[in-house]
């Protein structure tokens, strides 16, 4: 398992640049294992360096690969994970088990002959690599599920590569009717807490953890009239909705603490719990084009 991040931010240096199942083969027979009987002996270094093979977290080995029907392939480890796998029936294995800073700069810098560069976006990865005619400004852009392995084919050699499959983000869409259905059902219970909240301190709603939905049921949160299950709903829905502020009276030595509860905010948080609880009614499901960077869209509210 990876954990350090001693490479942060695209430092890692003396990684070679490779392509193709042959040049990988090729450096990993260039490059000679550690001597010795120490624990990092036999291991053959993938920065084949002075400074280089000083290095042993990131490594080199010839193995054979599951995800390949066993095919032999190369792999090129970072901390025990082999992060970038070349194949020999001419694929390009990048495992995303373990995401990272590093991870990402070390999937950059080993395929560089792509114009790699790997990054977070949206707390997702993505991997940028030249497009059409291996140009930058046709550059693409593919998804790397953490926890995934993604394959990818040569399209052109040492110029353009492309997901086998690639996996494409669900993102989800409000259908504005669907949903203002939902909120008309809770209009009543809206309204009320709105009202009320004008009413209650601040001060005596936060910090309370209280479940929305799980000890009240829907239908009686519908209702024209308040009922005696309201009352619980009311509380969760302040809890959430209060906003606390800290700060320092500088003058007279002393710290400040402020509790707000708005309209806007009761209203916002009752929404968030809407769409969280009727998602499967408020979204519909749109794939992410293909080869194109995508930002998340409501991927909060879906459980």
């Amino acid at each position: 398992m990876q954990s350090k991040e001693n490479d942060m931010f695209g430092g890692l240096t003396d990684i070679p640049r490779l392509s193709s199942y042959e040049e990988a083969l090729a450096h990993l027979n260039d490059v000679k294992p550690i001597a010795g009987t120490g624990k990092n002996a036999g291991i053959r270094p993938l920065c084949n360096t002075s400074t280089g093979r000083r290095k042993t977290q990131y490594f080199i080995r010839k193995k054979r690969h599951p995800a390949a029907a066993s095919k032999q392939a190369i792999e090129c480890v970072l901390y025990d994970t082999p992060v970038v796998t070349f194949i020999e029936d001419g694929t390009i294995y990048i495992d995303m088990s373990y995401p990272s800073n590093t991870t990402h700069s070390f999937v950059s810098e080993i395929l560089r002959e792509y114009g790699a560069h790997c990054f977070y976006g949206d707390s997702k990865t993505w991997l940028c690599c030249r497009g059409k005619a291996g140009q930058y400004v046709n550059s693409r852009y593919w998804w790397l599920p953490h926890g995934y392995g993604v394959t990818f084919k040569i399209i052109e050699p040492k110029s353009i590569i492309e997901p086998v499959h690639p996996r494409l983000m669900d993102r989800y869409k409000v259908n504005r009717s669907k949903a203002n259905e939902i909120y008309a059902k809770y209009a009543a219970f809206t309204s009320h807490c709105v009202t009320l909240s004008k009413l209650v301190d601040p001060k005596q709603s936060y910090g309370k953890t209280i479940n929305f939905f799980g000890a009240h049921d829907r239908l009686l949160l519908q209702t024209a009239e308040p009922n005696e299950e309201w009352s619980g709903a009311i509380n969760a829905v302040f809890a959430d909705a209060v906003v606390y502020v800290s700060s320092w009276d500088y003058k007279a030595h002393t710290a400040l603490s402020t509790y707000t509860l708005t309209p806007k905010k009761v209203r916002q948080v009752i929404l968030d719990k809407l769409k969280q609880e009727h998602a499967h009614e408020i979204f519909e499901v749109i794939k992410a084009k293909v080869g194109v960077y995508t930002t998340c869209l409501n991927e909060e509210y879906i459980r």
